[in-house]
C-alpha cells in the first residue's frame, strides 16, 4: 500500500512541475527575434489589408517616413502606428527602420499597429 502512495505522490509532484513549466514559459524577446517580414510600411499595409491574418503575431521589420510623433508611438507613411515599450527617440520626416509584433490592422483609422517596437536604425 504505501508504495502505490509513493509512486501516487511522486506522480503528482512530476505534473504540478510540468505544469508550472509549461504555464510560466519565458517571454518573446521581440528585439533578438528575426523578422518574418522585411519591407515597406504601405506594402504592409496593403499586405495586411488583402489578408489580414498573415502577420498577425509575427515580428516584422519595417521601414518608412515618420509622419507622426506621440509619447510612446509613432506613426510611419500615414499606413502604420508603431508602439513602444518605453520612450523614443524618432524626429518627424526621419526616415526609419522598425522592427515589431504586429497586433493587427485597425480599420478605424485605416493603419497597420505593430506593438513592443524597437527602432533599428
Amino acid at each position: 500500500m504505501t508504495s502505490k502512495r509513493i509512486f501516487s505522490f511522486m506522480v503528482l509532484i512530476l505534473m504540478a512541475i510540468g505544469l508550472y513549466y509549461y504555464a510560466y514559459k519565458d517571454h518573446r524577446d521581440i528585439a533578438n527575434e528575426g523578422a518574418v517580414y522585411t519591407d515597406t510600411a504601405v506594402a504592409l499595409k496593403v499586405s495586411i489589408v488583402q489578408n489580414n491574418e498573415a502577420f498577425l503575431n509575427q515580428t516584422v521589420a519595417v521601414s518608412g517616413v515618420v509622419t507622426f510623433i506621440d509619447d510612446n508611438s509613432i506613426t510611419l507613411d500615414d499606413a502604420l502606428v508603431a508602439q513602444f515599450e518605453v520612450g523614443h527617440t524618432a524626429q518627424l520626416n526621419q526616415q526609419l527602420t522598425l522592427k515589431g509584433r504586429c497586433i493587427g490592422y485597425d480599420d478605424l483609422f485605416e493603419v497597420v499597429v505593430l506593438d513592443q517596437s524597437t527602432i533599428m536604425n
